[in-house]
């Protein structure tokens, strides 16, 4: 299993908010280590540039060594964050998340939590070349689709339906071609949690279970306010979801489509992560009244 976390702004806070911001994130790289310490990285948005960081170390390792000081120097509108343990590819600096594939000169990036088995396949069906790590091909099939024309639901639904007889996965993929916005996306058996803690000034946020957001939020010792004013729900599986980010965006969760997915029949490592966040909100401790985000999906 892998873990996944990350963060989307409207950039309108102010510096103490992208202080904050920065140190969640830091905590967070920490957290989800428990779901994998083989690497980490982070791919963040500014109103400048992009700027992707990820290394062979364990989460404790990227920070104690420095390698997310860069996240206190940056106006944050979008991050990416990932924790690996490594089920297929090598253990190096290249083949850890987040992976970057370039759509129409844009750089996209996109993270993983599962296995995707039969990528061979995959890779054939779009045309593309099969990575050494299989979410790499994922990505990919989507970007390639992207190039040629097809709308970026529509490219993430076929490639879902393709793989998902063999595959289990959360995913999450920033397009930044012709939208600045987040997908995110799931099969059954990984989990996937997403917060609004927009009344704390601190946007929306997403991580793999609610246990470990929770987690970062406490080691932070009351410097981000009380966890209890933010939201929380647990991504549906087969749903895809979307959230615009950026100085134009009120940070909105939208349902954009049912992806058309069969049964998983084949990958099963580290599998049986269903309920992992429980049926009706069993363990989203810190949920408010969540009416907002169950009126909107």
């Amino acid at each position: 299993m892998c873990g996944i976390f990350g963060h989307v702004s409207d950039g309108r806070g102010n510096q103490m908010d992208g202080v904050k911001a920065a140190l969640l994130l830091q905590a967070l790289a920490i957290a989800d280590q428990s779901r994998g310490k083989h690497s980490t990285g982070l791919a963040i948005i500014t109103p400048e540039k992009a700027i992707l960081r990820k290394k062979a170390l364990s989460g404790e390792e990227f920070v104690s060594q420095g390698d997310t000081e860069f996240l206190f120097k940056s106006r944050i509108l979008a991050c990416l964050g990932h924790n690996r343990f490594a089920t297929a590819g090598a253990i190096t600096d290249r083949n850890a998340h987040p992976f970057a594939v370039r759509v129409d000169g844009k750089w996209n990036f996109g993270i993983h939590n599962g296995c995707v088995g039969r990528t061979r396949r995959l890779a054939k069906i779009f045309q593309v070349e099969e990575a050494d790590v299989d979410s790499e091909t994922v990505f990919r099939a989507i970007a390639r689709q992207q190039n040629g024309g097809v709308k970026v639901g529509e490219a993430i639904s076929k490639v879902s339906e393709v793989i998902s007889g063999s595959a289990d996965f959360a995913f999450v993929y920033l397009n930044r071609f012709r939208e600045k916005a987040l997908y995110l996306w799931r099969s059954p058996d990984r989990p996937l949690a997403v917060i609004d803690a927009r009344k704390l000034g601190l946007g929306r946020w997403f991580c793999s279970t609610a246990e470990i957001f929770e987690k970062a939020w406490a080691s932070l010792r009351g410097i981000l306010g009380n966890i209890e004013k933010a939201g929380l729900f647990e991504a549906a599986p087969y749903r895809l979801y979307r959230i615009e980010y950026g100085p134009h965006s009120d940070l909105e969760v939208t349902a954009v489509r049912e992806l058309e997915c069969r049964p998983v029949s084949g990958c099963r490592a580290e599998r049986n992560y269903a309920g992992v966040l429980g049926e009706g909100g069993r363990q989203l401790s810190f949920l408010s009244d969540g009416s907002e985000d169950r009126r909107l999906l």
